[in-house]
């Protein structure tokens, strides 16, 4: 069952100062930070202009919800200068005069991890009752909490509020936390983040999550529609570190420094775990193992030290083994459940499988924001149209073409789009600071080389990011066609074609990845993908991984070809748009992949039907059946 890894002599020591460091490294939490400041004219709800004052001794609860309740549904920035506020009851994402303004396109931005921080006092009324209460609440289902965010700051319980919830979090299709921490002084705190609160919860980003203390640092629940995450600390939680109870969880960077179980993946119950190149440290952990999984689990790089058993399989329907010790698991199936026709394996263990190939994970760069007040340039200065009526195409080059670091669109206008921009020269960011577009006929942005602007050179990365098309409306083409990196994050709306040499990572994104250029690497985290028919995903010939992926309606998932190498980390299936049975899910031609928890959700009794065609040299061999782990040749 278990393949056990080579030892790398450049690992690092896993000990407690080690566990500890990487944790403050991944949170940010490590270094001096520089307040996220924005322009003041990029439309930012200040909580301060609403009567919130900073590290006083006053109740700031009144003003931050009068500033949440502004824009509802609004793609608007609720921003929290450094400081620390004083919060005494839920913090609630409005409703909106109507439902389609409830609960969504809400993002609590803080000035930084280390710098914002919203605090519930000690003993404060209601939170150590019998009912657990949340001190920030983002939305209840149906999956329309579209683009919800919270970033960079902190969440700190008091002690004697041992009900209390720090976050229970909801966002749909894009959205989630980002450089967060939440903190619960001693014996306080019933749950850290909360994602179990309410079904239909996800598809979203968790990334760089520190949650330290509380009864269950994690809770995930009920069978839609899955949720990423990378780089996530635990610390010092009392009962388990993460509690898992039909989600599915896609996992990537888990550091966990506790006494008890880190994650208990809970039995009757569809829930399924991926876990990728992680380190848990047991601290006084007699007769306790680190993982209880009573469900599904594929593991890969996992460092599990000082635990009295690594991983307890227990499950009513079948033996699966336990595993013993503290080891670096490789690769673990809990269920058997592989398949691939062209190496013989069925239902075997992984170990069976021989050299599963691994690409090398990058992370995904950080952009400089520079200095607002000199290195950002707003749109309309360069003749963009507010309200949508005319191509802001050609103001968006100009802006592109002044030598400015940072063009932001503000969120109060609605941008239309119809031509074509070359991205070139030194802008290395477009920030849309949450607001919409319109894109009309096939417009197309494209990140080009070698077309200096004022003899200016090139930015080396450049990041297109917080951005969303208006719903219902057309898609906007990105070709990256450079040698330089490229990131989109945080968008919703864009399709991409890879046809340069540079790196693509793509974030927290809702849309389609239609090329992978031969010879290039691409990176996803959280890939959400709703086209009605038709291909979602094409690889032509180059290396992409993928860290947690969702996606719907009729038509092939993903078309490898050309060659190349694609991983996939955590694929699941809502399939209620029935499926056309001469459609493959998964198209292989000539190519190479591995599928590591593959999963679907289906309620009309029509789920897929024709899983995997692969061919290889001309042979091709079909799957029908849905396998959890697959293996090409």
């Amino acid at each position: 069952m278990v393949e056990k890894a080579r030892l790398n002599p450049l690992r690092l020591l896993i000990e407690p100062c080690w566990i500890l460091s990487l944790a403050l490294f991944w949170s940010g939490a490590a270094f001096a930070q520089n307040p996220i400041t924005f322009p003041a004219d990029a439309g930012i709800i200040d909580v301060t202009a609403f009567g919130a004052v900073p590290d006083d001794d006053g109740d700031d609860t009144e003003a931050i919800q009068t500033a949440l309740n502004q824009f509802p549904g609004g793609n608007r920035i609720v921003y929290l200068p450094p400081g620390e506020y004083r919060v005494t009851d839920t913090l609630r994402w409005p409703d909106g005069e109507h439902p389609g303004q409830s609960q969504k396109r809400v993002i609590l931005q803080g000035a930084g991890e280390s710098l914002s921080t919203l605090r519930l006092p000690d003993n404060s009324k209601g939170f150590s009752d019998n009912e657990p209460k949340a001190l920030i609440w983002t939305g209840r289902k149906p999956a329309q909490r579209f683009r919800n965010a919270i970033r960079d700051l902190t969440i700190e319980i008091g002690e004697d509020n041992r009900n209390a919830i720090g976050l229970q979090f909801n966002a749909s299709n894009q959205g989630g936390i980002r450089n967060v921490t939440i903190r619960a002084a001693e014996n306080a705190g019933k749950i850290g983040l909360d994602l179990g609160h309410s079904d239909e919860i996800g598809p979203l980003l968790v990334r760089n999550l520190t949650v330290e203390g509380f009864e269950v640092g994690i809770s995930s629940k009920w069978p839609v529609n899955s949720n990423t995450f990378e780089h996530v600390n635990l610390i010092n939680q009392r009962q388990y570190g993460w509690w898992n109870y039909h989600q599915m969880i896609f996992v990537r960077g888990l550091v966990s420094e506790n006494q008890c179980t880190v994650l208990y993946n809970e039995r009757n119950s569809w829930g399924t775990v991926t876990l990728l190149d992680s380190h848990l440290h047991g601290i006084n952990s007699p007769r306790t193992p680190a993982i209880v999984n009573q469900r599904q689990l594929v593991m890969r790089n996992v460092e599990i030290l000082d635990y009295w058993r690594a991983v307890e399989n227990d499950d009513k329907d079948r033996d699966k083994g336990d595993i013993d010790g503290s080891t670096l698991i490789e690769l673990d199936s809990s269920h058997r459940n592989i398949t691939s026709p062209f190496r013989g394996l069925k239902d075997r263990t992984l170990a069976d499988a021989g050299e599963v190939k691994r690409l090398p994970v990058k992370e995904t760069p950080d952009v400089p924001r520079g200095d607002p007040t000199k290195d950002w340039a707003n749109l309309l200065t360069f003749g963009a149209d507010p309200k949508g009526e005319k191509d802001s195409s050609p103001a968006l080059q100009r802006a592109i073409d002044s030598g400015k670091k940072t063009i932001y669109l503000p969120p109060a206008a609605d941008f239309r789009f119809e031509g074509e921009v070359e991205i070139r020269g030194p802008v290395q960011r477009i920030i849309g600071l949450e607001g919409r577009f319109t894109a009309v006929g096939d417009p197309v942005w494209k990140l080009v080389d070698d077309k200096h602007t004022g003899g200016l050179p090139d930015a080396p990365v450049v990041i297109i990011e917080r951005l969303t098309h208006r719903s219902g409306g057309a898609d906007l083409k990105i070709r990256q066609e450079s040698k330089r990196t490229l990131v989109i994050s945080s968008t919703i709306g864009f399709n991409v074609e890879g046809h340069g040499t540079g790196d693509l990572f793509l974030d927290d994104f809702c849309g389609h990845l239609d090329r992978v250029a031969p010879g290039q690497n691409v990176w996803c985290r959280q890939l959400n993908s709703e086209r009605k028919e038709g291909i979602k995903c094409r690889n032509m010939g180059g290396n992409l991984w993928i860290l947690g992926m969702k996606t719907e309606n009729l038509g092939t998932i993903f078309e490898l070809t050309g060659g190349g190498h694609t991983e996939v980390n955590g694929l699941f299936l809502y399939s209620n748009a029935g499926w056309n049975e001469a459609d493959p899910a998964i198209r292989i031609r000539d190519s190479t992949a591995v599928f590591l928890g593959i999963n679907e959700r289906n309620f009309n009794r029509s789920p897929v039907s024709f899983w995997v065609s692969e061919t290889q040299e001309r042979e091709t061999k079909e799957l029908r059946e849905r396998p959890w782990i697959y293996l090409s040749r």
